[in-house]
């Protein structure tokens, strides 16, 4: 059985891994949304499902009112450490390393190496690289969720873990968290996002085609 097989057998049996609703003593429980957040998602939000203005409600408190607002999406733009944060009505189901709902898609500008974006999306299929943008996204149910995946595709980049290492440590994370362990890797990103104009790739024009314009 290989190693990527045997964390997701392992994880099957896991709670869902929504740190929202996690212990205390683990580090990763975010603050009890504003009594002005819950009244502005009751307001706007009140078709949407429960788990999603829950979310809502949690991330008006931390940033403020989002910057655009539908009513399938809230945007939030440069909402630090986030290049972009934005919060779905509904998501799509994600069985890894629970099943759940990619309702929460974060952003950083980043610079992920030609040969570094196969690994990362053997990792986790919730990792998106924008190479000309210079931009990597992550969509789960949590920001705690976010910023684990975000961490161990640092490490994967930087060459620190291969994607079946950090298959296997992203589960041990969050049984950790489930037990009440200090686990730090979803509590803050561990690298510095750099400004996009440092990241973004814009590629070089084709030869043939510039051959022919001259």
């Amino acid at each position: 059985m290989s190693m990527r097989t045997f964390v997701l057998a392992g994880v099957a049996a896991c709670a869902s891994f929504n740190l929202a609703r996690a212990d205390p003593n683990g580090g990763a429980q975010p603050p009890a949304a504003s009594a002005s957040a819950q009244s502005w998602v009751r307001s706007q939000l009140s078709s949407w499902p429960e788990s999603s203005r829950i979310l809502a409600a949690q991330l008006v408190s931390r940033y403020g009112r989002p910057n655009e607002s539908t009513a399938q999406r809230l945007t939030w733009y440069d909402n630090a450490p986030w290049k972009r944060t934005t919060l779905y009505k509904e998501g799509p189901l994600h069985n890894f390393p629970k099943a759940h709902h990619d309702i929460l898609e974060q952003t950083v500008a980043y610079r992920v190496p030609p040969d570094k974006i196969g690994d990362l999306i053997a990792y986790n299929g919730s990792l998106v690289v924008d190479r000309t943008r210079g931009e990597l996204s992550v969509h789960c149910d949590s920001e705690q969720a976010n910023t684990l995946t975000l961490n161990l595709a640092d490490d994967i980049v930087k060459g620190e873990r291969s994607a079946d290492q950090a298959l296997a440590y992203h589960a041990q994370v969050v049984r950790g968290v489930q037990i009440g362990e200090p686990e730090t890797y979803p509590q803050k990103l561990r690298f510095t996002a750099q400004p996009s104009t440092a990241t973004a790739d814009p590629g070089e024009e084709a030869e043939l085609l510039r051959h022919l314009e001259h």
